[in-house]
Parts: structure tokens; sequence; C-alpha cells
């Protein structure tokens, strides 16, 4: 097996270097933007700050976003490595993540082995999983590209709208859900409908990566538009809806999902189509409302019997 430095300065913050061990990859050689044959100090490491990951809030500049968890990070890599800016992981965690660390030396793509404590700093989240990447969040899709695109397709298509649901864990959830079923888009109202958190993304377990949220404008409208495309909108409400177990579900469908506090709007209640519950034993009122998405999105998909992939 080739040596391997055991010893390779990062620079991790401004004026805050960091002294880094590897002694797990073959053929590796790190690479941070920095002289790593500068001689070495002597001088206490320094704890990594949360100014070394801030967002650029400048004026046309895509946001960044600090990205944390095991499936989060390696989907994030799979599907747009080209996002990807910089890496911090725990040493621990280097065998598992060595493809992605070989990559981002072949790439010159700064990355850091850091401790646990530096990673909550980083992340300011103790669900770090060992790993962090910050990148340029994924680009938003325009309602006029969703129309577009469902209107190619021939096949029985699901988009899940959500209102006023953005509680991180219940999106991350969601998203989950949807990548696993095959559902490409969350729909929502632009002025509650939330960006995605690294919280939302670790829960989402890489599912994040494989679907698109839309922010609509005029949602009224805009589902009005989907409903000339061919979909019919489905609404659930606990107290007045028809049992999904004998909802014969159309080709196209808008599923709506309200929060748990507040349920859906009245005025979308009015735009649907149909209404349905999840009968239960009434012990409770109601499922979360992302456990409720994945029952009523798996009867969708057993009803119509989608290939996946």
């Amino acid at each position: 097996m080739p040596a391997v430095a055991s010893e390779t300065r990062q620079l991790i913050a401004p004026n805050c270097w960091q002294i880094d061990t590897l002694r797990a990859i073959p053929d590796l050689t790190i690479w941070s933007g920095v002289n790593v044959n500068k001689p070495k100090s002597t001088a206490a490491r320094k704890p990594v700050t949360r100014s070394s990951v801030h967002k650029d809030r400048s004026p046309g500049k895509i946001r960044e976003v600090k990205y944390y968890g095991t499936a989060a990070c390696q989907a994030l890599w799979q599907q747009r490595p080209h996002d990807v800016i910089r890496i911090y992981i725990e040493e621990g965690r280097v065998p598992l993540f060595s493809a992605m660390l070989k990559w981002a030396a072949a790439q010159r793509k700064a990355y850091h082995i850091v401790t646990a404590q530096d990673l909550e700093k980083v992340t300011e989240s103790v669900h770090h999983q060992g790993i962090c990447i910050l990148a340029r969040a994924r680009a938003t899709v325009l309602f006029a590209d969703l129309i577009r695109n469902v209107r190619q397709k021939k096949r029985p298509q699901l988009l899940v709208y959500l209102d006023g649901v953005e509680n991180p864990h219940n999106l991350g959830a969601i998203l989950r859900t949807c990548a696993h079923f095959g559902v490409r888009h969350v729909l929502g109202p632009a002025l509650r409908l939330p960006q995605l958190s690294p919280s939302a993304c670790r829960v989402a377990e890489g599912g994040a990566e494989y679907v698109d949220l839309v922010y609509l404008d005029d949602p009224v409208k805009q589902l009005h538009e989907l409903k000339r495309s061919g979909f019919s909108v489905i609404a659930t409400s606990v107290a007045h809806g028809a049992s999904v177990y004998n909802c014969s579900f159309s080709a196209n469908v808008v599923l709506v999902l309200g929060s748990e506090v507040e349920g859906i709007s009245a005025q979308l209640l009015h735009e649907a189509d149909a209404r349905l519950q999840i009968p239960g034993s009434g012990d409770v009122e109601s499922l979360n409302v992302s456990v409720a998405c994945a029952v009523l999105i798996s009867e969708f998909y057993r009803q119509h019997q989608v290939r996946l992939k």
C-alpha cells in the first residue's frame, strides 16, 4: 500500500489551521487550497468557527447550504457533484466516504478532517453523522417548467401540494416518501412552503436530491391550470372525507395535504374534486402529515401499478 501522509495541514477557517490525520486511504492526496508543504506549526489547534460556512447573501449569488447526514451527503455528491464547495468529515468516517474524498482531491475541492465537536459547530446540529458538505442549493423549478413536463408524460402522475406544512422534519419525511415512490414534484404557496433546510435534507435521507420544490405565486389559479391539463385535485379531510380505500384514483392527481394545526384552507377545500380520509380506530384524531402522505401515495401507486424505475 502506498504511503499516505499522516499529517496534512488544512485551513478550515480564516486564520485557523487544522491538523488532520489520514491513514486508511491509499493513493489519496489531500488538497485544501493551501500549501500542504508549509512547515508545521506548534501552535495549539483552534476550533472551527461558523464563519467558515456562512451563506453568501450578496445580490445575484446562489444560496449555499450546509448539508449533513450520511445519506443526504452521499446523494448530493452522486446527483450534483458540481455544486460541492467544501467537505468536513470526522476521521472515523473517512473509509465510508473514501470515493468522495478521492474525487475531491482529483477535482481540487477542499475538504477537512475535523472532530465531532467541530462538526457540531459547523452544522449547528448534533445530528451531523460525521459528515457535512457545503454546497450550492438546488435550482428551483418554475411552474411553467412543471406544466410543460407533466403534459409530456403519458403514464400516471401524482403531485403533492403542501398547504401550510412548514415543519422541516415533516417536510423531510414527505420528500423521503416522494422519492421512494417516484413522485418528482412537491408544490406549495410561495409565501409558506419553506426552503429546504439542512435538517429537512437529513431527514429525507437523500430523497431531497430527487424531488423538486415548486413555489406557486397564485395557488388557486395554478391548480386550475393543472386541472385543465388533466389533473384531479384531491384533498385530505379528517372530518368530511371518504375512505381512501373506497376511492378510485384518476391517472393524474394533485394530492393536497394541510398542516396538522390548521389543516387545509377553506378555499383549497372548495377547489378539491374529492376529499379523502384514512380510516382508523378513532383513538387519535389523525396521522402525522408525513405518515398520511405515505399511506395515500402508496394507495395511488398500488392502484395504478406504476413502475417506479
